[in-house]
Formats: C-alpha cells, sequence, structure tokens
C-alpha cells in the first residue's frame, strides 16, 4: 500500500466540505432542509482548523462533524449551544444528538442531524433517489434516511433526553429537527454534468489515456477534498498496485488524477 503521508491540506478539505451539495435539495422531504450558512476563511478559523488533528477525525463523518462545528461557529446566523450529545439510560448510550443551535435569522432553536456520504449513480438498482448507492453497495440514501427519520429525530423527544434539554435551558416544543445531507455524486452517464465525477470499471479505467497522468488515492477521510489540492502524486503503476490490494478487500478507491494541466476525480469500483 503506498504511504499518506502527504496530507492533503485541511483548508482544502474544509472548503470541499462547505461547497458539497445538499442531496435534499432536490427531494421533497416533511424534515426541513438546514439552511447552511456563509463562511469566511479568516485566519482564525484557519487555527481552530488546526485543532481538529485528533484520532477521533481519521473517520471521514467525524471529520465532517468538526468541520461543521467550525462553520457553526464561525457564522453570523447561528449559534452551537452543544455537538454530539450521548442520551443515556441507565449506562445504556439510547443514541447521540448531532447539533443543538440557536438560529438567530428565524429565532428559534434547531436539532439538526448531519450526514456526509458518498454515492454512485446505479441505475441497475433503481432511478431516482433509489439510485444513490455506496461505492461499496453497502448503504444508500434511502436506508440512511429511514435511520435518520425512525432513529435518529425521534431520540429529541425521549423522556431520557428532556434532562439535556433542561441543562441548555431548551423547550422541546419550541426545537425545530432540520438535516444537513451533503453528498457527492458519481454518475456512469457519460452525459451527466451535475455530478462530482464519474465511477469506472477498472478494464474502464485501464483504457483511459493516461499519457504523462499522475494518480492519488485519498484516504476516505480526505474525500471532501478536490485533486487540486494534491501536492503528493504517483504513478500508473504505483496507482495500479494500490487498486489491486484494494479491490482484494472489495473496497472501490476514489482516484483522483491529474493530466496535463486538468484534474478528475472518479471511483474505480470492484463490483462492476
Amino acid at each position: 500500500m503506498l504511504s499518506h503521508s502527504s496530507e492533503v491540506d485541511l483548508i482544502s478539505q474544509f472548503t470541499g466540505f462547505l461547497e458539497t451539495s445538499d442531496i435534499r435539495k432536490k427531494y421533497r422531504s416533511e424534515i426541513p432542509v438546514f439552511e447552511f450558512p456563509e463562511v469566511d476563511i479568516t485566519e482564525e478559523l484557519i487555527a481552530e482548523l488546526k485543532k481538529i488533528d485528533h484520532p477521533r477525525n481519521s473517520v471521514l463523518g467525524k471529520r465532517m462533524e468538526s468541520f461543521f462545528e467550525i462553520a457553526i461557529k464561525f457564522s453570523k446566523r447561528y449559534k452551537l449551544i452543544a455537538s454530539n450529545i450521548q442520551v443515556n439510560q441507565q449506562k445504556i448510550t439510547l443514541g447521540e444528538l448531532d447539533f443543538l443551535l440557536y438560529d438567530f435569522q428565524n429565532k428559534r432553536p434547531l436539532h439538526v442531524e448531519l450526514v456526509y456520504k458518498i454515492y454512485i449513480l446505479d441505475p441497475e438498482v433503481g432511478q431516482d433517489e433509489k439510485m444513490f448507492i455506496g461505492p461499496n453497495r453497502k448503504d444508500s440514501f434511502l436506508e440512511k434516511m429511514e435511520k435518520i427519520t425512525t432513529k435518529q429525530l425521534p431520540l429529541l423527544k425521549h423522556p431520557e433526553t428532556q434532562s439535556y434539554l433542561k441543562k441548555y435551558d431548551l423547550d422541546l416544543d419550541k426545537i425545530e429537527q432540520q438535516i444537513c445531507f451533503k453528498a457527492q455524486l458519481y454518475s456512469n452517464d457519460p452525459d451527466a454534468t451535475s455530478q462530482d465525477g464519474k465511477y469506472l470499471s477498472l478494464q474502464e479505467f485501464k483504457e483511459l489515456d493516461k499519457n504523462n497522468a499522475v494518480f492519488y488515492a485519498p484516504k476516505k477521510n480526505l474525500w471532501s477534498a478536490k485533486p487540486e489540492s494534491c501536492n503528493h502524486w504517483h504513478s500508473y503503476a504505483e496507482i495500479m498496485e494500490e487498486i489491486s490490494e484494494l479491490f482484494q478487500k472489495k473496497k472501490s478507491p476514489l482516484i483522483w488524477m491529474k493530466h496535463k494541466d486538468s484534474f478528475s476525480r472518479f471511483f474505480v469500483v470492484w463490483w462492476k
């Protein structure tokens, strides 16, 4: 396996997170879409970003939670009340509330659940939102939404949660629940323009024009960044070795490619 000691710039990861679209803006839902605030990249924010170099942030989801928290802290619209609130009952964890915020614009407290996902658009699975599945075919958009609506959101109204709300002087009846569901989408449609990249079979990857191209397979916690932020590239032979090792584990790598003066990103999937 190739070394990933040369880390992709944290600011690029953060701005990539900010720029990732909310997938739910395209689909009707009873649960409101969180209105993401405008965030200026300041010296103070950059200093805060540098503090997230912690083992808990080695996982993509936890890193995105840290990015979200920093975005809220440096926004004018919202105030962070609490984050990652574990609700326990007799030493048993019932679940966790992602974020409690105050929305100054609408003058109300919010309970926000955050999701950051990467999805393949596979028409063989179904149409519209049914086609959004994980690169390794282990999860889907609809499965995640079901979990949020049946397990995570109802936790706010659980009797054991009330003591936590009282701690923050919050009235359950005044809290609005929202979902922030950021997702990158990868399609195999050659005419698709609104997606973040393509997904390819190994054979399709081998057939790409690779003359003078270099490659990088970012670890999962770096997936929010864009290829332009990479400063450590590998040869085709090296990346093929890494793809082979990941395929043996039934993992589909994200590949960044620099070809002349252009950059692209795509998944090479083991199941196609």
